[in-house]
């Protein structure tokens, strides 16, 4: 039966040990006032509500015995009557009582009702709060003897289910505080793993973004593919750019094999204006340093060697090349005689350069071949530095005279005409870009004037 427990008022199973609210002890430790009903623990002295004082005796249940309260030995009775405690699980106490009452007063003399009704004042046994007494026949008292004794019984298998209970309960506990231990623990263990694999990848990005080599990181992109989108994308492209530049060794390593084996000069020079980087460029230069002699010796003519020392004033054969064009001067000229000759055509050239009239007309004659043309002047060397040399994307342009220079005259006498052979080179700087032209320039000098000056291109 559900009651108020008396001490703290929550509602509790009248069979419980202890109240799970304050812990005072319930089962077996309860009595109910017989005057008013109230429920109040044994240990007190009396009801809290009416202060009725109990008096705590142990039941007798006897079958066919005598009451002591009941009788006197010499009264008269009517029967058998059995005194029996019976736990009821109601609040109609007192009804029963007094329907009790009214029904052993009618079986008992008159005078012994103040007997009767102090049967109904008997006390409480130790372990068992008594409700209400009722007297009863010899059969109904067999009865409830049993009905009591069932019920006792029943209370003891609860009271025994009780600690079952509980062992339950503390295991259901114990198993859910390990599951929740469980869970934090592997918690913490997947945050430590967590970091753990976070610094392992960090540091695997960090070497492979370092590397020159593709396998290193492709490892890596197929070892973290959970890794962090940013470190993904920095490898790909890192492999990307690999991939490019090794594609491109590979094309300029291909190319390079195709020009040397043709022995061609222009297939040699196309692979340096592609590749004006290329760590055999020296390897290259000297290749065409070759098949430029090999074409001046098989020509073996002044202009020849001549072409050859304008575009390799340093070259290979530069010191042969000189021993060649000695033998092909007629006439010794001096020393004052060639730097004259020399000076002529540099200051034309600086002239031309600087755009400076002065130093062109302080070069030439007042009437000179040039460039195949009689008759020429200033103005018209003028105007062909418009219309051929400063043109309308043309910043600038350099004539360099290079050496050395051959110079030779018809005659010993003095006055006599000097003719000059000197490679040059012609630098031009466009809105575009720059480039640069080789020529060897022939010119003849008459009295520090040049008389005629030509120059093609090599």
């Amino acid at each position: 039966m559900i009651i108020k427990c008396p001490e703290c008022g929550h509602q509790v199973s009248d069979k419980a040990p202890v109240c799970p609210s304050c812990g005072v002890e319930i089962a077996g430790h309860i009595i109910r006032c017989s005057n008013c009903g109230e429920l109040y623990l044994k240990e007190e002295p009396s009801c809290p509500n009416c202060h009725h004082t109990e008096s705590h005796t142990k039941p007798s249940a006897m079958s066919g015995g005598e009451h002591p309260a009941a009788y006197n030995d010499g009264e008269k009775r009517h029967g058998s009557v059995i005194v029996m405690s019976v736990h009821e699980d109601d609040m109609t106490e007192k009804e029963d009582n007094e329907k009790t009452l009214q029904q052993t007063t009618a079986d008992y003399p008159e005078d012994n009702s103040d007997e009767i009704l102090e049967a109904f004042d008997e006390p409480e046994t130790e372990e068992q709060a008594v409700d209400a007494e009722v007297v009863m026949d010899d059969n109904a008292a067999r009865e409830v003897i049993a009905n009591a004794a069932a019920e006792e019984d029943e209370d003891d298998g609860d009271e025994e289910d009780t600690p079952e209970k509980h062992n339950h309960m503390s295991l259901a506990v114990s198993l859910l505080i390990a599951v929740i231990t469980g869970a934090v623990l592997l918690f913490l263990y997947n945050q430590g793993v967590g970091v753990s694999k976070a610094n392992t990848e960090q540091d695997a990005y960090t070497q492979a973004i370092g590397s020159d080599e593709p396998t290193v990181l492709k490892n890596y992109l197929s070892e973290n593919p959970k890794a962090p989108k940013a470190h993904r994308d920095s490898i790909s492209k890192r492999l990307k750019t690999l991939a490019t530049t090794e594609k491109n060794i590979q094309e300029a390593n291909n190319d390079l094999t195709v020009a040397m084996a043709s022995n061609s000069k222009a297939t040699l020079q196309q692979f340096l204006a592609k590749y004006p980087d290329s760590k055999n460029r020296s390897e290259i230069e000297a290749k065409i340093d070759e098949i430029d002699w090999a074409q001046a010796v098989a020509k073996n003519d002044e202009n020849a060697y001549l072409g050859y020392k304008a575009q390799h004033a340093n070259g290979i054969h530069s010191k042969e090349a000189d021993e060649k064009l000695k033998l092909f001067l007629v006439h010794t000229v001096t020393e004052g005689e060639k730097t004259r000759a020399v000076g002529a055509v540099r200051q034309l050239l600086q002239g031309i350069n600087s755009k400076n009239t002065e130093k062109i007309s302080g070069a030439v004659a007042s009437s000179l071949n040039f460039l195949g043309a009689g008759g020429a002047t200033v103005k018209d060397i003028r105007r062909y530095m418009t219309d051929k040399l400063y043109q309308a994307d043309v910043k600038t342009i350099n004539w360099h005279l290079g050496s050395p220079a051959e110079v030779t005259k018809d005659s010993n006498d003095a006055g006599a005409e000097l003719h000059l052979k000197v490679p040059a080179t012609l630098d031009i700087e466009r809105q575009g870009g720059k480039s640069k032209r080789s020529y060897v320039i022939s010119a003849t000098i008459k009295d520090g004037r040049i008389t005629r000056v030509n120059w093609n291109q090599i």
